[in-house]
């Protein structure tokens, strides 16, 4: 399968390029990459970044009947083999990527356990498409309010 994967990218070098950004991602295999780019037809569908939580089922909602309401879980609604794909490349960032593993620290309530997975397997999928879209490699140290302040134009 593997030799399979190499001879489709040897025949298409945009898809390659853009599969090699996603990879670039610690934690995020060849693998993991091209389940997410098939599951969600390359992000073509998509038009913002709620939608596509949305269709992999990782967005929060109530549960509520009347006056009465529940805990907050996500949804669950769409694809599931999405959701499957990014369980262990979540777990993997979690434990080696220090960028996901401080984006559960400023939390009031940091969540343990697998509500941490589910928030890392969101950021992923979000990063995953930003990347995409974007056509750019994973810059562990880019900030967006960097590169907002460089693009102001001087004041004369």
């Amino acid at each position: 399968m593997d030799q399979d994967l190499a001879a489709l990218l040897k025949a298409e070098p945009e898809l390659a390029g853009k599969l090699a950004h996603l990879n670039s991602v610690p934690g995020m295999g060849l693998t993991t990459a091209i389940v997410v780019v098939a599951e969600t037809n390359g992000f073509s569908l998509v038009e913002n970044e709620r939608q596509l939580a949305s269709y992999a089922g990782l967005d929060v909602v109530q549960r509520q009947s009347g006056l009465s309401a529940g805990a907050t879980r996500i949804s669950r609604r769409d694809n599931v083999r999405l959701r499957t794909a990014l369980y262990l490349p979540a777990v993997s960032s979690l434990r080696f990527n220090p960028q996901q593993k401080s984006f559960l620290r400023p939390l009031a309530r940091p969540p343990s356990g697998k509500p941490g997975v589910i928030a890392v397997m969101r950021k992923l999928l979000l990063l995953c498409y930003s990347l995409w879209k974007n056509d750019r490699p994973y810059d562990p140290l880019f900030h967006p309010a960097y590169v907002a302040e460089k693009e102001v134009a001087p004041t004369v």
